[in-house]
């Protein structure tokens, strides 16, 4: 009777406002997407400072915001997990901008 249970459940959901919950994270997710332009990077520079304890599924979006500020900036793997790479001269501002868009606490 898996079907007859899963009909129950799906009722259930429904009645507490499954289907608005999926609209609204949606609709967020589709205006973020439209937001997404394409960022050139500033001028290479040497990048040995390490910035741990981004999200990996932020990283990129990390790196593209430090372009924004005019900080050049690359993504890696560290061996604690991922990191953002900045030239050193570029630490305090770039963690600056990673903690006020909120990819570091």
């Amino acid at each position: 009777d898996i079907v007859e249970i899963a009909k129950k459940e799906f009722a259930a959901l429904n009645k507490a406002g499954f289907k608005e919950v999926l609209t609204k994270i949606t609709q967020a997710a589709d205006s973020k997407k439209e937001k997404t332009e394409e960022v050139k990077a500033p001028p290479k520079k040497v990048v040995t400072f390490a910035i741990a304890g981004i999200d990996i599924l932020e990283l990129e979006n990390a790196v593209q915001e430090l372009w924004k500020n005019n900080i050049y900036s690359e993504s890696g793997m560290g061996c604690t997990g991922p990191i953002v790479l900045v030239n050193d001269e570029d630490a305090d501002k770039a963690k600056e901008v990673l903690v006020k868009k909120e990819y570091l606490g």
